[in-house]
């Protein structure tokens, strides 16, 4: 396996640029044998192969183009949770050149309504259990009908810089915002694939993210379907020990998940698994320590930290697809093609790279500007970078404060309190103090068999100052049934602080 630093020297776009080059979007996604996608859900199991869902995704094109008259830069909306319909949806918009919107199952009306004012959806489409949400969307069940048509026979030709994804932010603070992705997304993924991921011939990959979200959309749907890998869903609600049934029963050699999902199962799972397991990433947060500890004790298996934003995609980690030494708790190191640095403490990306697939914000100027900073996109995620070129996460910049003169992230003391025997999940933030400034006030979500009271939150309190640094002066701590979080699983910590 080549090294990273070779890797990063000899690095060029210019190969893979042009495969795609050759290709139409469907071409690249769906020209493969085999399953495309296999969909398990608590009584169902059904399958599509490559060749039927281009079929049936051309079908759709053309019924969309002639009595839709969806055109190139019409948004095409999608409620759903892991569907096989939502699959060919996606492709049958890329070949039209429309705008894929996916929206999450976990949202309301108005939540709907807030993610679609912007621009109005052409088309709108979901599972029929979503219907009563969205007045004029189109059931999944009458999807078949709707592919009584010929298949549409010039799929659009798309530059790299056409939309192709439209996305809300989570917000982990403030109102989402839609953030426009373009063609260079499949340059980001490819790279991402092979090189963070680590996909091989012989994998059976598992994206188990929702495909609500960038992460699950890029690499469950678009990243496997480009490399010939099928893509699994996992249709119920997420629960440890099932994902380890599931990941015992399917042989998954190549699993991704978000960090929430590996500390409920180190927290919780207590029966062993017998895991074919080889390959392990997360993605969404930063993954605490103590939960890559707990993996590797038991299972033997490491889990690789990656990073990246909706905006920018991955862009720094401990890839699989390369030689690198790893530093437990360091977010990595920056993506092959990616320019990557420290611009006023924030983590920053050049755009001038190839695989840069941001177009900007959906009618809002204003933020897409306070986003640059000449040629860097600012993430707005604060980190340190180490004299080896690893970055080190700090946090949100919001919730980065100074106490007593010091700067302190929560996500640093969150992994402390992982480390403590009762403590499940934490969030970690700051109250105002006249005094030191700021003290620090933890939430704390304690594991089963664990009651919350006067003396444990003592010791608790006790062993962080002891095990961490007595400057966080962690001073408050309250317990909790659940952490807010967004759909996607991140930790909402603005909903936590105190004015």
């Amino acid at each position: 396996m080549v090294s990273y630093h070779h890797l990063r020297e000899n690095f060029s776009w210019k190969e893979i640029i042009e495969s795609f080059d050759n290709k139409n979007i469907v071409d690249i996604l769906a020209s493969h044998d085999g399953i495309a996608v296999r969909r398990f859900s608590k009584n169902n199991r059904e399958e599509i192969t490559f060749s039927d869902l281009k079929r049936k995704a051309l079908k759709l094109a053309l019924y969309l183009k002639e009595f839709k008259r969806v055109k190139k830069g019409d948004i095409i909306s999608v409620l759903a949770s892991k569907k096989i319909e939502q699959v060919i949806v996606f492709l049958a918009s890329l070949s039209l050149g429309a705008i894929y919107q996916p929206l999450f199952t976990a949202f309301g009306p108005k939540a709907i309504e807030m993610r679609t004012k912007d621009v109005k959806p052409k088309v709108f489409f979901c599972q029929d259990d979503q219907k009563d949400k969205v007045n004029d969307a189109i059931p999944f069940s009458k999807l078949e009908e709707l592919l009584e048509y010929g298949e549409l026979k010039d799929v659009t030709q798309l530059s790299w810089d056409d939309p192709i994804i439209l996305l809300y932010t989570s917000g982990t603070t403030g109102n989402p915002k839609g953030a426009l992705i373009s063609k260079r997304l499949l340059l980001n993924t490819y790279v991402y694939m092979k090189y963070g991921i680590g996909i091989r011939g012989h994998d059976v990959f598992w994206n188990g993210a929702d495909p609500g979200w960038a992460y699950g959309l890029y690499y469950g749907i678009l990243g496997p379907l480009m490399f010939g890998k099928t893509v699994i869903f996992l249709d119920e609600p997420f629960n440890p020990e099932r994902t380890m049934e599931f990941l015992e029963e399917h042989k998954v050699t190549n699993f991704a998940f978000a960090p929430t999902a590996y500390r409920m199962i180190a927290g919780t799972v207590r029966r062993k698994y017998d895991l074919a397991l080889e390959r392990a990433s997360s993605a969404g947060e930063p993954l605490n320590p103590e939960v890559i500890k707990w993996f590797k004790d038991n299972y033997n298996i490491l889990i690789k930290d990656h990073y990246g934003q909706t905006e920018v995609g991955m862009v720094v980690y401990n890839g699989w697809g390369y030689e690198a030494n790893v530093k437990i708790g360091s977010m990595g190191l920056p993506a092959p093609g990616y320019d990557v640095d420290i611009v006023d403490e924030i983590i920053a990306i050049k755009r001038t790279s190839p695989g840069f697939h941001f177009l900007g914000y959906l009618n809002n100027q204003e933020k897409t500007n306070q986003s640059f900073k000449g040629e860097w996109y600012l993430t707005g995620d604060t980190a340190t970078k180490d004299e080896e070129g690893y970055f080190w996460f700090v946090g949100r910049k919001d919730d980065v404060v100074k106490i007593s003169g010091y700067r302190v992230g929560p996500f640093e003391v969150e992994s402390v309190l992982l480390e403590y025997p009762a403590v499940l999940e934490s969030a970690v933030v700051a109250d105002e103090d006249p005094i030191r400034g700021h003290v620090l006030h933890a939430y704390i979500v304690l594991k089963p068999g664990y009651s919350p009271d006067e003396k444990l939150k003592e010791d608790i309190i006790k062993f962080v100052n002891t095990k961490y640094s007595k400057h966080v002066h962690l001073e408050k701590v309250d317990f909790v049934d659940k952490l807010p979080k967004t759909e996607s699983g991140k930790i909402q910590r603005y909903l936590l602080r105190k004015s």
